[in-house]
């Protein structure tokens, strides 16, 4: 009788029949799935109107996604001992109150894809032990004070794809060991600083798709410990000096599909601890010297599909030597990246240059061999034979899983007779390389003969350079009025030599005693 005490109508039905069933069989609905060793039903797509109360009450596990169920009032409460719950897909308008007071073990809550509007403060009672709460893609416009009060060991918590506008002071008051909260596409278009002062043990905020145009500073102050927190396609054209002030423990942050038109670079200073970095899809032009200067732990970069992106700059990763994984892909004007550019970046193994504005690539921009992978499709590549480095690259022996079959998927753009040819196709001959050794054969050949000329020249002159040096002074004499002396015949000039070897030979041969 105690199952029955104070439980008019439908409730006395429901405690009556949890009191009597023992060792009865279950009645497992049409359509579903009931296995009473694990405790598990599943009422996928069962075309259930509403939620079965002649089940295993000892059910652990209960799945009644894809139905037309419209209200669930105490139906749950037969089965006190469930720890996972899916009523998802169906018709749900209002939770009403109080209809999950039964469920203290369960851990588990799928609500997605109903039509729930409104979160009352009761809504929610019973459920102490709940640690995952997915309310996402439902009609919910604002989230009331204490809306989860009752909730202490929630971790998880997705609002996501709501029409959430207004969410009110206290409306995470009790939820002390959050850890996940998705507030992704949404209506908001503020960030509710004190709200969020209740979330002091955040690790994961997704507060994309809102329009949020501006952070302020101090916005996220309260949430010290969190680790990832995604701002994407929020319409952001500013971040305030000191919007990120006190996330210290900030990993992962996604700022893409925004109005940015520089790097936040003075913003970004204030979450020095980043590993990875989303800024794609933004308004800036170039990669500025210093543009991470304080992100010395950044680990993955990613900047694709940005419309303006046209240049790096050689010292835009100067400081950022830990860099592992770059992805800069869908550029459609990114035609430049600076020499030396990845020069200081030793870690780096995997590079995604696809679908930019590049006509060639140079050997010497990167270490292609010790990448473990490097994706160059998309681009309009001229192919000539300064891309033979990189056919024979991707064509290399080595490249034998189907992921890497992909990334060596690499067309040529022009000449028009090698348009849509893969570059692992073509010859040496289609690349014109034949030309170009020719062309260095013909240029060996000149500069040789050059060098022979000259060292032939250089040869003669030293063999004959003393008549050389007699026609250069007879040359420089004729232009100019010597002194006039008295010309000599051969007979005379032979003459004054004997007389002058004579004489010496005298001097040489007389004795100095006679002197």
């Amino acid at each position: 009788m105690q199952c029955l005490r104070g439980s008019p109508g439908i409730m006395v039905l429901l405690f009556y029949i949890q009191c009597l069933w023992t060792e009865v069989s279950a009645m497992c609905p049409m359509r579903c799935k009931c296995d009473d060793q694990s405790l598990r039903v599943l009422c996928d797509d069962a075309n259930l109107d509403v939620v079965p109360i002649t089940l295993n009450p000892e059910l652990r596990e209960l799945v009644l996604k894809n139905n037309h169920i419209k209200g669930i009032m105490a139906s749950f409460s037969v089965y006190h001992n469930l720890e996972y719950l899916d009523v998802s897909h169906n018709q749900l308008v209002d939770l009403g109150e109080h209809n999950f007071k039964m469920q203290g073990h369960l851990c588990t809550l799928h609500l997605s894809r109903n039509m729930i509007s409104l979160i009352h403060n009761n809504s929610l009672a019973g459920l102490q032990q709940l640690k995952v709460l997915y309310l996402n893609e439902n009609f919910l416009e604002d989230i009331p004070s204490g809306a989860f009060v009752h909730l202490p060991n929630l971790q998880t918590l997705d609002l996501s794809q709501n029409r959430i506008a207004t969410i009110s002071e206290d409306a995470f008051h009790g939820l002390g060991n959050i850890r996940n909260l998705l507030l992704r596409d949404n209506k908001l278009d503020y960030i509710p600083l004190i709200a969020f002062q209740d979330l002091s043990t955040l690790l994961k905020l997704d507060f994309g798709l809102n329009a949020i145009a501006k952070i302020p500073k101090g916005a996220f102050e309260s949430l010290r410990h969190l680790e990832e927190l995604s701002l994407d396609g929020c319409g952001l054209y500013k971040i305030e000096s000191g919007g990120f002030q006190q996330l210290q423990s900030i990993i992962v942050l996604n700022l893409q599909d925004n109005e940015l038109r520089e790097i936040p670079t003075q913003a970004l200073a204030d979450v020095h601890r980043l590993e990875e970095l989303n800024i794609g899809q933004n308004k800036f032009q170039e990669l500025k010297p210093h543009s991470f200067q304080r992100l010395k732990h950044l680990r993955v970069v990613k900047i694709n599909g940005s419309p303006h992106f046209t240049s790096i700059h050689k010292d835009a990763f100067l400081h950022n030597i830990y860099i592992q994984k770059l992805l800069i892909a869908h550029n459609r004007k990114l035609n430049r990246i600076d020499p030396d550019t990845f020069d200081g970046l030793l870690n780096l193994r995997y590079v995604s240059l696809r679908g930019n504005a590049f006509t060639k690539f140079e050997y010497d921009l990167l270490p292609w061999d010790k990448l473990e992978v490097f994706d160059v499709r998309d681009n309009p590549l001229f192919c000539n034979c300064k891309m033979l480095w990189l056919r024979k690259l991707l064509s290399n022996q080595n490249i034998t899983s189907e992921a890497s079959r992909s990334v060596a998927d690499v067309h040529c753009a022009s000449p028009p007779v090698l348009k849509n040819v893969l570059l692992t196709e073509v010859t040496d001959e289609d690349l014109g390389c034949y030309i170009e050794v020719r062309r260095q054969q013909i240029i060996i050949g000149i500069i040789v003969a050059a060098v022979t000329a000259v060292g032939a020249l250089i040869f003669l002159g030293i063999c004959y350079r003393k008549k050389l040096n007699a026609a250069f002074k007879n040359k420089w004499a004729s232009g100019r009025k010597e002194p006039q002396y008295q010309k000599t015949t051969c007979l005379e000039e032979e003459n004054a030599t004997v007389l002058q070897r004579t004489v010496q030979q005298s001097v040489k041969m007389t004795p100095t005693t006679e002197l």
